[in-house]
């Protein structure tokens, strides 16, 4: 499971690079985010799957905010405005 969770989490990265860099949003490797993850609640972890996907496997931190729920994604987003957020999902298809 490990294994699977940590593919997920390179594929994720690599294929969100090239969006990324055409919205000014850094690239972060895998040990960065798990150097982030280290430290607890310096960081919110945004897993952008569906609900079934996340049910199925997830970062232990993260909390789901599917697409579906996006236009009213400000009621779950913390209110202290400097605390990082990193979103992940499963990539392209």
């Amino acid at each position: 499971m490990r294994i699977r969770i940590f593919f997920i989490v390179a594929l994720l990265l690599t294929s969100v690079a090239a969006w990324a860099q055409n919205y000014n949003i850094p690239n972060l490797t895998v040990d960065e985010v798990k150097k982030q993850l280290d430290q607890p609640g310096k960081v919110l972890l945004v897993d952008t799957r569906t609900e079934e996907e996340y049910r199925l496997a997830h970062i232990r931190t993260a909390v789901n905010i599917p697409p579906v729920q996006f236009t009213s994604i400000g009621k779950y987003l913390p209110k202290d405005k400097s605390l990082p957020i990193i979103f992940y999902c499963r990539g392209f298809s």
